[in-house]
């Protein structure tokens, strides 16, 4: 296996145009929060786990203004969620709980993690325990191991 080493980048800019799917909406989503300054991100994919994504965002303190049917603008907040304390229902959408796991385990705040009870037999162990070892202070207030 070969193995090619990129530079570090300071930032970047472009256009990139992907396939629609509701895991690199979300995923798209959640960057574009995180990051400094304003993201436009055109045709995203409209289904119940972006619609999630958004809420969740939005209940974060991150604004997002719908531009267009399927456009929207974020105005990211650089690393930090401006609400440090919500509850977020994020319904049975796997493809926010997990990720939206990993990232608010690394800021700062207290965020509780519910959705729709079929989301509370999906297993997140393993993303739990890792995170853990990173040092992140996660808590289960149901089944060990479950959301």
């Amino acid at each position: 296996m070969k193995f090619l080493d990129l530079p570090a980048v300071k930032t970047a800019q472009g256009v990139v145009r992907l396939p629609g799917s509701k895991s690199i909406s979300n995923r798209i989503l959640l960057l574009a929060a995180l990051a400094h300054g304003i993201t436009h991100v055109r045709d995203l994919l409209i289904s119940d786990d972006t619609a999630c994504m958004l809420d969740a965002l939005r209940a974060l303190g991150v604004s997002i203004t719908q531009t267009g049917d399927n456009d929207y603008r974020v105005q990211g907040i650089g690393g930090q969620f401006p609400i440090n304390e919500v509850d977020l229902f994020l319904g049975n959408a796997g493809t926010v709980f997990r990720p939206l796991t990993a990232v608010l385990a690394l800021v700062q705040g207290h965020y509780r993690l519910f959705g729709a009870p079929r989301m509370h037999q999906r297993p997140i162990r393993d993303l739990v325990d890792t995170l853990r070892q990173l040092g992140a202070d996660i808590i289960y207030l149901g089944n060990q191991g479950f959301p």
